[in-house]
């Protein structure tokens, strides 16, 4: 007499009640990211505590000379406080570095008394980047301190570099909302032109991920003003078309697409877009800030192995950009065609669009995934 397996049975329960939990799982996720508050949290990453091993306000434990970063703070017209570095390029701290290593420590909103204010703010032709981050962590993230370095270094001995902050992120206060961060974006720009009075010719917006969204709304706010304001370059690294994107394409190590069942449809796709709060439509304001200047210097910078922002998003902000240089725009197939491409190797390529005063380009460099910055032009 033969008894029936019950092992092989038992193992498919087992394996459908998985599926079933995996689905009941990622129906949940995707039910808690159309909340304000997770998508937020998920998209800012604000309260990720990963400065906490350093001291902001000593910039010498991360790497830098003694006084060559000036910590202080911007105020925003809404009240905020947003935490700020203003760092001295290295030739100027060689040629000053008794007087710097004589100075004391910076004092909170002080800036107007320290050094590199003043190294800044008097010399006629000091130019200015002012740098937007992307999320999570703060001024003091490693690979950003790399970056300030790079830039303070290079071989213009008078650029100096203006970095900031969020509200809600490491010592400024606030809550992060797209709106607030414009706010940000355009109280810090504006602190550079007044304040410190650099004019806009000799300021470059040099913006990372969640940070060209800022770069990009700050831009076109000040393209509206009478007179127009326009900066000397915009740099956009890893720059993405809008956050519905953002979440719609995020893969789990570049491996695992977590919202990869929703792009199945384009009822479901559109419907969880439309469930986004802060929609960071970068494409529109791109297309808005190419078709009111007069003068433009643009460039999407990406790496092609970028697993959080794939570097399509580039090349399509890229192609929207061109487009948005003619009154009745263009197809992919004519840019494709008119675009001047140049070859870089195993360092990736280049495209580049030049229309009248606007010149436009994008650079795929194939290696540097999310963070670094493998090249950086300052059309200056």
């Amino acid at each position: 007499m033969r008894f029936p397996d019950m092992g092989a049975d038992i193992i498919i329960t087992k394996i459908l009640w998985s599926v079933i939990a995996a689905g009941a799982f990622w129906i949940a996720a995707v039910w808690l990211c159309t909340f304000k508050w997770v998508q937020r949290q998920l998209f800012y990453a604000h309260r990720i505590p990963i400065w906490l091993a350093q001291d902001l306000d000593k910039p010498e434990t991360f790497g830098f000379l003694k006084n060559q970063v000036a910590p202080f703070y911007i105020s925003t017209p809404d009240g905020e406080r947003l935490y700020s570095w203003l760092v001295i390029p290295l030739k100027v701290y060689a040629m000053n570095e008794p007087a710097l290593l004589e100075e004391p420590a910076a004092k909170d909103t002080w800036i107007e008394n320290q050094l590199a204010f003043k190294f800044l703010t008097r010399d006629p032709e000091s130019r200015l980047v002012i740098y937007f981050h992307g999320n999570a962590g703060t001024v003091g993230q490693t690979r950003r301190t790399e970056a300030y370095r790079m830039v303070s270094s290079g071989s213009s001995d008078k650029t100096f570099v203006l970095c900031f902050d969020y509200r809600g992120f490491g010592r400024s206060t606030g809550c992060p909302t797209e709106e607030n961060l414009i706010t940000d974006a355009i109280s810090t720009i504006t602190w550079a032109l007044e304040k410190a009075g650099i004019p806009s010719s000799r300021i470059v917006l040099l913006a990372q991920s969640l940070g060209t969204g800022l770069a990009s709304a700050a831009a076109c706010y000040f393209i509206d003003q009478s007179p127009r304001i326009e900066f000397a370059s915009i740099l956009l690294c890893a720059a993405f078309r809008d956050s519905a994107t953002v979440f719609l394409s995020y893969s789990v190590g570049g491996i695992i697409p977590l919202l990869w069942p929703l792009r199945l449809s384009k009822c479901s796709e559109t419907w969880f877009s439309r469930q986004i709060y802060d929609t960071w439509r970068t494409a529109d304001r791109i297309i808005e800030l190419v078709s009111k200047s007069t003068k433009l210097g643009l460039t999407f910078l990406h790496a092609k192995n970028d697993h959080v922002i794939p570097w399509e998003q580039a090349d399509s902000l890229f192609h929207t950009a061109v487009s948005a240089t003619t009154e009745g725009g263009l197809t992919g197939t004519q840019i494709d065609e008119k675009k001047l491409t140049i070859q870089q190797g195993d360092g990736g390529w280049v495209h580049e669009w030049k229309a009248e005063h606007k010149h436009i380009s994008e650079v795929v460099v194939l290696h540097g995934g999310k963070f670094d910055i493998v090249s950086i032009r300052l059309d200056t």
